[in-house]
């Protein structure tokens, strides 16, 4: 196993030790005992705190995935293109036993545990989806899912392998992280491979979803697989949030929080669009200095709750930028 304290000589080590110091680091680890290898990313700091960990339920408790995939659970063990099941064991002898015999899921410690058996669709792309809910902007996660290829070498002259893209994104479809991991390949016993990759979430209020993508039809002999332990690990703790705008502000003539002020951290350009009930826009503003003072074309408004509408950039490099929206309300008092 390649981990943090193994050492590596010549120049190519010497710059491989340095990588693996800095975290920049994608592992290639096999568990010699046949059973386990993988294909990943480190997740240090809070690795251990898991916000999402799928195993698929036990034999007598599984849950619905109706909501995450596009294809149709059968209870059969043998499911056709486009199905899927949920089991504790595959029954090798599906399709005149192309099948590896699989007697227990990649859980550890659980009874009976199911894993997700896919036989994939005629048509590629995505397979399954998962919600990442409560994800913290700009802090950095980890997604990983352990896969197996279940058809036996020497079955298919020229066999069609699961090809898997993992890819992080809004819900808006703005892409945050895609990894191509190849094929999931043949191999001579049933071996668990994990897959994973790091991400940083977006600073906004919008949703994020994660996609399981298979790159290869249905179309020749294979393409079925199984997955197990579909999990989401918080990498570092939360980032401060780089925009503050106060709950209330109270425009009396009193001198005191006459003004709606806004903070934003290190942000390459920013607007504000404050709406009254009815959604019509009230206020506008890109700069900062130029603040609502709680009219509108010179009339004051009337007290109440009013939303707002930011928009603003953050450098990602020295070149690049990037955008974000965030929403929230304002009680005007007076």
């Amino acid at each position: 196993m390649v981990t943090a304290s193994t050492r590596f000589s010549g120049v190519a080590g010497q710059r491989l030790n340095k990588a693996i110091r800095v975290n920049i680091t994608l592992i290639f680890c096999f568990i010699y005992t046949g059973r386990y290898s993988c294909l990943a990313q480190l997740c240090p700091g809070l690795s251990n705190n898991l916000l999402i960990n799928e195993s698929f339920g036990t034999a007598s408790n599984a849950p619905s995935l109706t909501s995450q995939t596009t294809y149709r659970y059968v209870s059969s063990s043998c499911p056709e293109n486009g199905e899927y099941t949920l089991s504790p064991t595959v029954d090798g002898s599906c399709f005149l036993n192309t099948w590896h015999y699989v007697t227990e899921d990649h859980t550890a410690n659980d009874v009976r545990g199911n894993m997700l058996i896919i036989n994939a669709s005629d048509e590629a792309g995505t397979f399954y989806q998962q919600p990442l809910p409560g994800l913290c902007g700009g802090t950095r996660y980890e997604f990983s899912v352990w896969g197996l290829n279940l058809l036996k070498p020497g079955i298919c002259s020229d066999p069609t392998l699961p090809n898997l893209t993992i890819q992080i994104e809004t819900n808006s479809g703005q892409v945050l992280q895609t990894i191509d991991f190849g094929s999931i390949d043949l191999t001579t016993t049933p071996t668990w491979k994990l897959y994973s990759t790091l991400f940083t979430a977006p600073t906004t209020t919008e949703p994020v979803v994660v996609k399981l993508i298979n790159n290869r039809g249905a179309g020749g002999c294979g393409n079925d697989l199984a997955l197990d332990d579909i999990q989401l690990k918080q990498c570092d703790a939360c980032a401060p949030d780089p925009v503050f705008v106060p709950d209330v502000f109270t425009p009396n003539d009193d001198r005191t929080n006459e003004e709606l002020a806004v903070f934003i951290k290190d942000a390459v350009s920013f607007s504000i669009t404050i709406y009254n009930r009815w959604g019509n826009a009230v206020f506008y503003s890109n700069s900062l200095g130029n603040r609502w003072n709680g009219t509108f074309s010179g009339t004051p408004c009337a007290a109440g709750e009013y939303s707002w509408v930011i928009s603003y950039k953050l450098a990602d490099s020295a070149t690049t930028t990037r955008e974000y929206i965030k929403r929230g309300y304002v009680m005007l008092l007076r």
